[in-house]
Order: C-alpha cells, then sequence, then structure tokens
C-alpha cells in the first residue's frame, strides 16, 4: 500500500516519533540556529560563490529535487555555518582574551604517563623498580595498570589540563618537569604514578580563538535550548548588520 509523504508527516505522528526518539532538543538547536541566520544577511555575492561552490558541475534544479529542497533551502544550508561564525564573533568576540586568560592554562595541551593499581605497596613497588631503571614506564604500565590505558602503554594524550580528572591530576602534572616521574600518589579509589611526557602552552592565535567561539556558541545555544525546554521565556536574538 502506497503512503504519502503528506501522511507520513502528519503532525502527530511526527510528534510521537521525535518524543519517542529524543530528538526535540536536537530540533530545537536547530531552530535557534536558523533564527540566527535569518539575521544575518549575507551578501548576495557571497552566496552566489558558495553554491557555485557547492553544486559544482551538477545542475540547480536536479540537486534541489534530489533533496527535496526549495531554493530557500540551498541558501539557508550554505549559510548557515558562516552566518553563525558571525553572529558568534560579534557576540563573544570581544571577550575571548578575558576568557582565554581566565582559563588559567586549563587550554595547554599535555601528554602524559599513568599507571594505577588500587594497592599502595604494588604502586611503591613498582615506582622503586622505575627509578632504579629494572622496568620501563611502558612496560609497567601494561602489565600492571588496572585502568583502560594499560592498552595503550600507560600513554594518555594530547588532552587540555582542563579536562584532567580529577583536578588534582593537573596539578601533580605541572609540578613535573618533562620525563620527570611523580611518587606514588592517592586519587580517590587509585594509587597512580605519572611521568610527564609533554607539556605545550596553548597560544591564543586564530585556532585557539575559533574554538573559543565555537565554545561560546555552543554554550549559549544549549542554554536557550534547555530553558525552552523548561518552557521559560528567553530574550530575542540581536545581531547588528552595520557593526
Amino acid at each position: 500500500m502506497h503512503t504519502s509523504l503528506e501522511t507520513l508527516l502528519a503532525p502527530e505522528l511526527t510528534h510521537d516519533l521525535v518524543r519517542r526518539m529524543e530528538l526535540l532538543p536536537q530540533l530545537l538547536r536547530r531552530q535557534e540556529e536558523e533564527a540566527i541566520t535569518d539575521l544575518v544577511n549575507l551578501p548576495a555575492d557571497w552566496l552566489h560563490e558558495r553554491c557555485s561552490a557547492f553544486l559544482g558541475n551538477q545542475d540547480l534544479d536536479s540537486v534541489l529535487a534530489a533533496r527535496q529542497w526549495s531554493r530557500q533551502d540551498l541558501d539557508l544550508h550554505l549559510a548557515r555555518p558562516e552566518a553563525l561564525r558571525r553572529f558568534a564573533l560579534q557576540r563573544f568576540g570581544p571577550g575571548l582574551d578575558e576568557l582565554f586568560l581566565s582559563a588559567g592554562g586549563g587550554h595547554d595541551q599535555i601528554v602524559y604517563s599513568l599507571l594505577r593499581v588500587r594497592d599502595a605497596a604494588v604502586a611503591q613497588e613498582l615506582w622503586i623498580r622505575l627509578e632504579e631503571g629494572e622496568t620501563t614506564f611502558a612496560e609497567a604500565a601494561s602489565a600492571y595498570s588496572e585502568g583502560p590505558e594499560a592498552a595503550r602503554k600507560g600513554v594518555i594524550g594530547p588532552i587540555a589540563m582542563g579536562q584532567l580528572q580529577p583536578p588534582q591530576l593537573a596539578d601533580l602534572l605541572r609540578s613535573l618537569q618533562p620525563g620527570a616521574l611523580h611518587p606514588p600518589s592517592q586519587l580517590g579509589e587509585w594509587f597512580v604514578l605519572l611521568r610527564l611526557e609533554q607539556l605545550t602552552p596553548a597560544r591564543f592565535d586564530e585556532t585557539m580563538q575559533e574554538f573559543l567561539l565555537n565554545q561560546e556558541l555552543n554554550r549559549f545555544l544549549e542554554d536557550r535550548v534547555q530553558r525552552r525546554l523548561a518552557e521559560e521565556t528567553l530574550e530575542a536574538l540581536h545581531y547588528d548588520q552595520h557593526q
């Protein structure tokens, strides 16, 4: 039996599917993103260039028909990433340097070796063997570490300092010079041995600025989605086209 597309997309059917598949947060976020895109009026020549690059040698009507899009749908698809970037730059750009500094080195990239066991005596014995050169960290971690890092010979990273858990782990690693081994320390249920492999200080360069802009935009959109789910009243979106 043939079922029309209109029947498949009937509100009562799609509502239940959205609910069961837990898609509402994603749909609300997309609504917010498209609302921002509507605010940011990108130049016509910019859209024309992006459209030409998107189509390549393909025919416009054929591409639209294959995707069941209108020309407005295509323009929205092309404009959304750039519109979000410009919106984020205007809203969050002026405070990015302060945001970077407030992280206190949390964006520094670190590579370290970890060995963790639940027995303090085992940790102490392994530390002595490492200090005396009886084994390598990779060998000890592979043989004795009780965490998933054992499969990687104890090596973790690169990872941002701010992502390390628990926070005391970052303090222990910052006390080390590259190649240095930290004596056994207790972190929660574990007794850990640590060795700093590499620490790369973060720079406030173009890549970092783009990362921070995306981070702040994601936080902004997630907050609006959660508040909409809670049926709270939101402030209107704003973008100054002439700024």
